[in-house]
């Protein structure tokens, strides 16, 4: 469970949460970008991990995911009209946490890790050395349907005729119940433990359940990779260390993109897990124990290089 204190703020006139787990200890603040559909809670093993090692810990729940209310037509359904609204949010979040969390380590997973860049880039453009570093898992370099304008051009046209806060044609809602059941063949991970543990809080708390994007959060998705993840210009723009963690098996975001992209981001390390899959936090013990090794190895270096 997580061990801090939740934060609520008000941003684009939403209200977002936020929890905020503080460290006496002097390890980098960390600032956790969750995935799409996710939510504080699904963190609180690896902020456990961080905050054990002398790192404070903020992780957010973006604006229509989590505690932090549904955005969309449906009550599970996930929206965005932009990916900068995610920003914003992230930001408010880290000036509640307080004006003295300094050097700030980033990590984010999928969507998250997408995100995690971009917030990279937004503080070190007010702050150079703002950003000691960014951990991005299996990140959304690109999104998987393609083609990317035809995409983009469904999701214009969707959106003029009013559609932009309903399910996108392609991303029905589905249920957690019914997800669970589905370990054979999932995507997420190899590991049954790992598997079950991610539905572990939707019992108590089945109201953090997302399924489901928007014609609005896809249309919002694919202009934010056109202009950031997919754009040279922009990665060769990070001279943050940048640690690059994938799994063989991906098949949520799309793979293919990530040689070609982390090739550009000046200062990328990338390790590949065989047989791995999406969820790396998630995954097989072996996997789970040599991420965490990397990412400490990771937050020490970067937090000396200051």
């Amino acid at each position: 469970m997580l061990g801090g204190e939740d934060l609520y703020v008000t941003s684009a006139g939403w209200r977002v949460r936020g929890h905020f787990w503080k460290s006496d200890g002097d390890g980098l603040p960390v600032i956790v970008c969750p995935g799409f559909g996710e939510f504080c809670e699904k963190y609180s093993r690896a902020a456990t991990h961080l905050h054990a090692g002398g790192h404070s810990v903020l992780i957010i729940d973006w604006p229509g995911q989590g505690r932090s209310g549904t955005l969309a037509t449906s009550d599970m359904g996930m929206h965005i009209d932009s990916f900068d609204q995610h920003l914003d949010a992230a930001e408010a979040l880290m000036n509640a946490a307080g004006p003295g969390l300094g050097r700030v380590a980033v990590l984010g997973h999928s969507m998250g890790g997408h995100l995690a860049l971009r917030l990279t880039a937004r503080l070190s453009a007010r702050s150079s050395g703002r950003v000691a570093g960014t951990v991005i898992l299996s990140p959304m370099m690109m999104p998987r349907p393609r083609p990317v304008w035809l995409v983009r051009l469904l999701a214009s046209l969707l959106i003029m005729v009013g559609r932009s806060r309903h399910h996108a044609p392609s991303s029905r809602p589905h249920r957690f119940q019914d997800d669970r059941l589905r370990f054979d063949g999932n995507r997420l991970t190899r590991c049954r433990e790992g598997f079950d543990a991610q539905f572990a809080w939707l019992d108590d708390a089945p109201e953090l359940w997302r399924s489901g994007a928007s014609v609005g959060w896809v249309a919002a998705a694919y202009r934010s990779c056109a202009e950031t993840t997919l754009n040279p210009a922009f990665l060769r723009s990070l001279r943050q260390p940048v640690l690059a963690l994938t799994g063989s098996d991906e098949t949520i975001v799309r793979r293919q993109a990530f040689a070609e992209t982390f090739r550009w981001i000046p200062d990328c390390i990338h390790h590949d897990y065989d047989g791995a899959r999406h969820e790396l936090l998630y995954e097989t013990e072996d996997v789970r124990t040599d991420l965490m090794r990397r990412i400490d190895a990771f937050l020490s270096r970067v937090a000396g290089s200051g």
